[in-house]
Protein backbone atom coordinates (compact mmCIF):
# COMPACT_ATOMS: atom_id res chain seq x y z
CA UNK A 1 0.00 0.00 0.00
CA UNK A 2 2.78 2.57 0.56
CA UNK A 3 4.25 1.64 -2.88
CA UNK A 4 0.42 2.60 -4.52
CA UNK A 5 0.38 5.63 -1.67
CA UNK A 6 3.79 6.93 -3.36
CA UNK A 7 2.38 6.10 -6.96
CA UNK A 8 -0.60 7.86 -6.85
CA UNK A 9 1.41 11.21 -5.21
CA UNK A 10 4.00 11.50 -8.07
CA UNK A 11 0.92 10.45 -10.46
CA UNK A 12 -1.54 12.36 -9.52
CA UNK A 13 -1.45 16.42 -8.47
CA UNK A 14 -2.38 17.06 -4.75
CA UNK A 15 -5.95 18.34 -5.40
CA UNK A 16 -7.03 15.03 -7.78
CA UNK A 17 -8.76 12.85 -4.84
CA UNK A 18 -10.45 10.53 -7.09
CA UNK A 19 -7.04 9.47 -9.06
CA UNK A 20 -5.49 8.90 -5.73
CA UNK A 21 -8.16 7.05 -4.47
CA UNK A 22 -8.47 5.14 -7.55
CA UNK A 23 -5.06 3.97 -7.60
CA UNK A 24 -5.39 2.60 -3.79
CA UNK A 25 -8.66 1.28 -4.62
CA UNK A 26 -6.94 -0.74 -7.68
CA UNK A 27 -4.03 -2.15 -5.03
CA UNK A 28 -6.55 -3.05 -2.27
CA UNK A 29 -8.40 -5.36 -4.21
CA UNK A 30 -5.62 -6.74 -6.08
CA UNK A 31 -4.38 -7.90 -2.72
CA UNK A 32 -7.86 -9.26 -1.75
CA UNK A 33 -8.04 -11.46 -4.96
CA UNK A 34 -4.69 -12.71 -4.40
CA UNK A 35 -4.40 -13.27 -0.05
CA UNK A 36 -7.33 -15.65 1.33
CA UNK A 37 -6.68 -14.71 5.07
CA UNK A 38 -9.45 -12.40 5.67
CA UNK A 39 -7.27 -10.65 8.84
CA UNK A 40 -4.22 -9.78 6.33
CA UNK A 41 -6.91 -8.38 4.10
CA UNK A 42 -8.47 -6.31 6.46
CA UNK A 43 -5.25 -5.06 7.87
CA UNK A 44 -4.12 -4.30 4.35
CA UNK A 45 -7.25 -2.21 3.65
CA UNK A 46 -7.29 -0.58 6.96
CA UNK A 47 -3.80 0.65 6.03
CA UNK A 48 -4.46 1.54 2.64
CA UNK A 49 -7.20 3.99 3.98
CA UNK A 50 -5.15 5.48 6.73
CA UNK A 51 -2.51 6.07 4.46
CA UNK A 52 -5.03 7.82 1.90
CA UNK A 53 -6.57 9.97 4.35
CA UNK A 54 -3.39 10.55 6.55
CA UNK A 55 -1.02 11.70 3.61
CA UNK A 56 -2.89 11.70 0.06
CA UNK A 57 -5.73 13.20 1.14
CA UNK A 58 -4.28 15.37 4.06
CA UNK A 59 -1.12 16.85 5.09
CA UNK A 60 1.55 15.03 7.57
CA UNK A 61 -0.43 12.11 8.71
CA UNK A 62 -3.51 14.24 9.60
CA UNK A 63 -6.55 11.71 10.10
CA UNK A 64 -8.85 14.28 11.18
CA UNK A 65 -9.08 16.46 8.68
CA UNK A 66 -11.75 17.67 5.89
CA UNK A 67 -14.42 14.50 5.21
CA UNK A 68 -13.36 14.09 2.10
CA UNK A 69 -10.85 11.77 2.51
CA UNK A 70 -12.85 9.73 4.37
CA UNK A 71 -15.46 9.56 2.10
CA UNK A 72 -12.87 8.42 -0.84
CA UNK A 73 -11.64 5.97 1.52
CA UNK A 74 -15.34 4.29 1.42
CA UNK A 75 -13.88 3.22 -2.17
CA UNK A 76 -10.80 1.38 -1.14
CA UNK A 77 -12.91 -0.97 1.23
CA UNK A 78 -15.28 -1.26 -1.72
CA UNK A 79 -12.63 -3.01 -4.10
CA UNK A 80 -11.40 -4.77 -1.45
CA UNK A 81 -14.81 -6.41 -0.73
CA UNK A 82 -15.16 -6.73 -4.79
CA UNK A 83 -11.72 -8.53 -4.51
CA UNK A 84 -12.93 -11.29 -1.72
CA UNK A 85 -16.08 -11.60 -3.83
CA UNK A 86 -14.05 -12.30 -6.66
CA UNK A 87 -11.38 -14.81 -5.09
CA UNK A 88 -14.91 -16.25 -3.31
CA UNK A 89 -16.39 -16.92 -6.68
CA UNK A 90 -13.52 -17.85 -8.51
CA UNK A 91 -13.32 -20.65 -5.86
CA UNK A 92 -16.72 -22.14 -6.25
CA UNK A 93 -16.75 -25.33 -8.62
CA UNK A 94 -18.72 -24.69 -12.19
CA UNK A 95 -22.15 -26.09 -12.04
CA UNK A 96 -22.83 -27.88 -14.82
CA UNK A 97 -26.26 -27.93 -17.35
CA UNK A 98 -27.93 -30.69 -15.21
CA UNK A 99 -27.47 -29.36 -11.93
CA UNK A 100 -28.67 -26.02 -13.13
CA UNK A 101 -31.58 -27.86 -14.66
CA UNK A 102 -32.89 -29.05 -10.86
CA UNK A 103 -31.30 -26.43 -9.41
CA UNK A 104 -29.63 -28.75 -7.09
CA UNK A 105 -25.59 -28.59 -6.64
CA UNK A 106 -23.71 -31.83 -6.65
CA UNK A 107 -20.30 -33.00 -6.26
CA UNK A 108 -19.03 -34.40 -9.68
CA UNK A 109 -17.80 -38.46 -9.95
CA UNK A 110 -14.30 -39.45 -9.25
CA UNK A 111 -12.50 -39.86 -12.97
CA UNK A 112 -11.90 -43.46 -13.59
CA UNK A 113 -8.36 -43.39 -12.51
CA UNK A 114 -5.91 -43.22 -9.71
CA UNK A 115 -2.09 -42.81 -9.43
CA UNK A 116 -0.57 -45.48 -8.22
CA UNK A 117 1.55 -44.58 -5.35
CA UNK A 118 4.67 -47.16 -5.75
CA UNK A 119 5.08 -46.88 -9.43
CA UNK A 120 4.09 -42.92 -10.05
CA UNK A 121 2.12 -44.11 -13.17
CA UNK A 122 -2.12 -43.73 -13.45
CA UNK A 123 -3.98 -46.99 -13.33
CA UNK A 124 -6.84 -47.24 -15.79
CA UNK A 125 -9.28 -50.05 -13.98
CA UNK A 126 -6.45 -52.63 -14.01
CA UNK A 127 -5.91 -54.70 -11.39
CA UNK A 128 -2.82 -54.53 -9.14
CA UNK A 129 0.24 -57.22 -10.25
CA UNK A 130 1.98 -57.07 -6.97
Amino acid sequence: MIAAALLAAAAFPPADLPGRAFVMAIAAGGFATVVADLRAVAAVTGLGMATFVGFLANRFGDLTGAADGWSYAAVIVFASVLGVGYRVMRSLPPATARDAADGAVTPSPRPPYSSDPIRGRATAGRDRDW
